[in-house]
């Protein structure tokens, strides 16, 4: 069963039927040759939408206490920026201008109600200013991993491998992974790293054939053997 909008707040999306067919009304009054299709969730079919254009995508959901529509904008698969407004003439707006391929400072100056943070503006200067980036706030302890304390030492002798250093580091539950690129599929991961009390757990790909370390640079080192032979059977 999907949710269904709230006429206390939401009283034209009802009159609409669903929040796609609201939204798509709004482009076709402005003029805007966009097509808003329904989202990838069944259970918000008539609460969210998602408009596409080429590399880029925006999803929209209703929010459930208030009058308030929740944006998402997405590159590549990575979400660039976020929105929240009552408005949805601005939802609508806020949508063409990022599809029409503005950048994230462009699109945060037009429409106030969207926010953004210095990750995406890396990104858009390319996946190796971003690496960089999220390397830059992992060291200096600006961006919160799992494990933290453990983890700040594998980070910074991995950081003296350039072979390691050019890899995109990313968390995912309780684990630091390492994949080639930004807009690639977490379970594209070259490596995963877990500290277990005083050691670290190193796994390839299909996170078997653990190797277990206590030194940090010792891990790194199992790292840079998993990505040697990940090259040679490229």
């Amino acid at each position: 069963m999907s949710a269904a909008p709230d006429p206390l707040h939401y009283s034209d999306i009802v009159a609409a039927g669903d929040l796609r067919t609201a939204l798509q009304a709004r482009f076709e009054e402005s003029g805007v040759p966009l097509r808003a299709e329904v989202p990838s969730s069944p259970g918000w079919i008539r609460v969210g939408a998602r408009i596409e254009a080429g590399d880029r995508q925006v999803t929209v959901l209703m929010a459930v206490d208030d009058r308030a529509f929740l944006l998402d904008f997405w590159m590549r698969g990575v979400r660039m920026a976020r929105g929240r407004t009552a408005d949805l003439g601005e939802v609508a707006a806020g949508i063409g201008t990022f599809l029409s391929g503005a950048k994230v400072a462009e699109l945060s100056a037009t429409h106030g109600f969207v926010t953004y943070g210095g990750f995406a503006e890396a990104f858009e200067r390319g996946e190796a200013e971003a690496i960089a980036f999220r390397w830059g706030r992992y060291l200096d302890g600006e961006e919160p991993v799992p494990h933290g304390r453990q983890l700040a030492g594998f980070l910074r002798a991995a950081a003296e491998e350039p072979r390691l250093r050019a890899l995109y580091p990313f968390t995912s539950h309780w684990d630091l992974g390492l994949r080639p690129g930004v807009a690639v599929a977490p379970n594209r991961a070259v490596a995963w790293i877990r500290p277990v009390g005083d050691r670290y757990l190193v796994a390839g790909r299909d996170r078997g054939d653990l190797d277990r370390t206590a030194d940090p640079v010792g891990a790194s080192d199992a790292v840079a053997r998993i990505l040697a032979a990940w090259d040679r059977n490229a």
